[in-house]
């Protein structure tokens, strides 16, 4: 039987299409993470955070930048293996 954008996950919420990564300008990613993270600010992409699913720092022009089919944007971490998203992500202890 073939899936359609008709399925539903157990959310009850329409399944996302295949995941695309997404070629853009830095710029622009700024805008989108500024846009989409509903609990951290972004400044720059030269920010870090620290993953707190894989436990590991990245840089934000790191992050995965995604797309599904429908076209809404999905944003992971960077470690290969690694789903973490915005509500895993931290802003890193630095003790300099």
């Amino acid at each position: 039987m073939k899936a359609g954008p008709e399925v539903m996950n157990a959310e009850k919420e329409p399944a996302p299409g295949l995941l695309h990564p997404l070629f853009t300008t830095f710029g622009r990613k700024l805008k989108l993470l500024q846009a989409h993270d509903p609990l951290k600010q972004w400044w720059s992409l030269d920010e870090m955070r620290f993953c707190a699913k894989c436990q590991h720092l990245f840089l934000g022009r790191d992050i995965r930048f995604l797309e599904d089919d429908w076209q809404v944007f999905h944003f992971r971490c960077p470690t290969f293996d690694c789903d973490g998203g915005f509500e895993d992500w931290q802003y890193p202890a630095l003790h300099l």
